[in-house]
């Protein structure tokens, strides 16, 4: 009997977990972003032609490239949101649960190369967030607890020269370098600063 029992337990518990990994199945219907049928409505749900929508909204460029691919199910995001460059190339991906951002967002320069990399849980920043230059060096690399930042948080210049790094206490406090103001010219083209000249 007790065996028994367990196995119901267990397959109930399996199927919550598949039904949370794998998430409803999104019909396969596409809709243009700029067809006039799709709206939001004042809870922020996607509707189509007056229903909230299931399915897949799509924007291409001219000459017909799949630019965004985005899932909805019942008028909520849910799954993975996709981006191209106008080459096919990857952009971002970023997974989504009952409309709330949930899972690790990614997304890439055109070179290929990691731009980002953020944590959400239930529309939450959690856990560790890293952001890079196009060549690959670093540009921030902050934490998060509960949507809130936490812990250690770093900021990179182009140059690869640190611009903050400071730890952020539960108390909300701040210590260590918040940024560094400099009085050297900035070239607005490059978005880099002459080189430090000082001692």
């Amino acid at each position: 009997m007790k065996y028994i029992e367990f196995s119901i337990i267990l397959i109930a518990f399996t199927s919550c977990e598949l039904g949370y990994v794998f998430g409803p199945k999104i019909p396969g219907i596409e809709i243009e972003k700029e067809n006039l049928g799709l709206s939001w409505d004042q809870s922020g749900n996607r509707r189509y032609l007056g229903k909230l929508f299931s399915g897949y909204i799509v924007q291409k460029n001219q000459k017909k490239v799949l630019l965004n691919k985005t899932p909805f199910h019942k008028g909520l995001q849910e799954g993975n949101m996709l981006g191209y460059y106008d080459d096919g190339t990857k952009r971002h991906q970023r997974p989504y649960l009952h409309g709330k951002k949930h899972g690790i967002h990614l997304g890439w320069y055109s070179n290929g190369r990691l731009k980002f990399e953020y944590h959400f849980e239930n529309g939450k920043n959690v856990g560790n967030h890293k952001e890079w230059y196009p060549n690959g060096s670093p540009m921030q690399d902050r934490n998060y607890v509960n949507g809130q930042a936490m812990g250690a948080q770093k900021v990179w210049r182009r140059d690869g020269k640190i611009r903050a790094n400071f730890v952020i206490r539960e108390n909300g406090k701040k210590y260590g370098l918040m940024g560094m103001k400099r009085c050297t010219k900035i070239d607005t083209k490059k978005q880099m600063l002459d080189p430090y000249k000082g001692k």
